[in-house]
């Protein structure tokens, strides 16, 4: 929850109110916002964790970003999970990754010293040097390779994202810019498009077309081994993220459709604050009801603290629900400082979810996004005393 949000709910309440109540409100009004500019300084405060990610922290973050530029072209998640597998491999999913060469005065020692997901001085003097040494990309056959990006260009291709990136005039370094590079400049732009459109029946079959046709060009059979892993853990780490991101995790079942369509996104439902828990809620249930619910007591008391707003659209609400009670479908909302599974939310507002799966055996799988992450999936064992409350969609 956030001060946006409280506001809609104050303003909410005048039509009801007399001229004396809405003088008294109205100071209220102006004195919460003076407090709220002072608490909410970090906009909101969901704390959300990894779940059952393949990665974590700003890899996720990351991979996310990824996720969305790929579904801006449509593309399955069988494709999306085999090149995520290969920029996880080829530099950790970091747009800022330069690889760790002799770059001219900088050393090895240098390169290994910097840190990931940021653009440091060091790395762009390494780049600096090399686009002054070797301006074409041509390096001397010596077996140093010089790369650099999340997807590692090397030689003429790292010279090209670097020179595309001065033409649309952003920094090369920005996951949208090797995106547009990618697209159309790219020498490997028609193989990535070909990528795009091929009919996989598995994760595990895109991975491999990726590394055998579009990384070696020789076919999967014939492409040479990777390290930390070999060529397997490519395959592995596609049907983790293809797992991940379609919810299926310790299950065959399928998530829920308007929310897989949304993977990836970050969800500013109400303009307040950017992506929080409470934008993905109000987009579902604006998606089922087509109204915005409002959020009284913070996330946790979402909607059971209001239970007008949902029995006038024949939700129900069940509150403190135990886990025999969850369905697909249904809104779950977490207590302030509630345990979840081995991490708490938000002291002051809770957390709310979309109930992806029951798992059985006390899991379940939620739909949630909040704390710098946008929509993704998370797997958890339900802890029925960290949740306020479940309400359930019309049949």
């Amino acid at each position: 929850m956030n001060k946006g949000k409280w506001i809609k709910i104050i303003f909410a309440l005048f039509s009801s109110f007399s001229a004396l109540s809405v003088a008294v409100v109205t100071i209220l009004v102006f004195l919460f916002l003076g407090v709220a500019s002072i608490n909410n300084s970090d906009k909101g405060g969901d704390v959300i964790p990894d779940g059952n990610a393949p990665v974590s922290g700003q890899a996720l973050v990351n991979a996310m970003a990824v996720v969305s530029e790929l579904k801006k072209e449509n593309t399955p998640l069988q494709q999306i999970a085999g090149i995520l597998s290969n920029w996880d491999a080829e530099s950790g999913g970091d747009p800022t990754s330069v690889q760790k060469r002799d770059w001219g005065t900088i050393t090895l020692a240098d390169m290994y010293n910097q840190p990931d997901f940021v653009i440091t001085d060091t790395k762009k003097a390494a780049i600096s040097w090399f686009l002054s040494t070797y301006p074409s990309g041509d390096y001397p056959a010596d077996g140093i390779g010089y790369a650099g990006g999340m997807m590692q260009w090397d030689g003429k291709r790292l010279v090209g994202l670097i020179n595309y990136a001065k033409k649309i005039n952003k920094d090369w370094w920005r996951i949208d810019t090797q995106f547009e590079y990618l697209r159309n400049a790219d020498s490997y732009a028609p193989s990535y498009k070909k990528y795009l459109t091929q009919t996989f029946k598995s994760a595990t079959e895109a991975a491999k077309w990726w590394y055998g046709n579009l990384e070696y060009s020789v076919g999967w059979e014939n492409a040479p081994s990777a390290p930390n892993g070999g060529k397997e853990k490519h395959l592995t780490d596609a049907e983790a993220w293809y797992n991940y991101l379609s919810g299926n995790s310790n299950t065959d079942g399928k998530g829920l459709a308007v929310l897989d369509k949304v993977l990836g996104q970050a969800l500013d439902v109400d303009g307040s604050y950017g992506a929080q828990c409470y934008d993905l809620t109000a987009y579902y249930v604006q998606s089922i009801s087509h109204f915005t619910p409002i959020a009284p007591g913070g996330a946790s008391g979402l909607f059971g603290d209001s239970p007008e707003q949902w029995t006038s659209h024949k939700w129900s609400i069940i509150k403190k629900p135990q886990y025999s009670d969850l369905k697909v479908g249904d809104v779950i909302n977490y207590q302030p400082g509630g345990q979840v599974d081995g991490w708490n939310t938000d002291g002051e507002f809770g957390h709310t979810a979309i109930i992806g799966k029951v798992l059985g055996n006390n899991q379940y799988m939620i739909y949630e996004q909040g704390g710098g992450q946008p929509v993704h999936t998370s797997t958890y064992h339900y802890n029925a005393g960290g949740v306020a409350s479940i309400i359930r969609p019309p049949k």
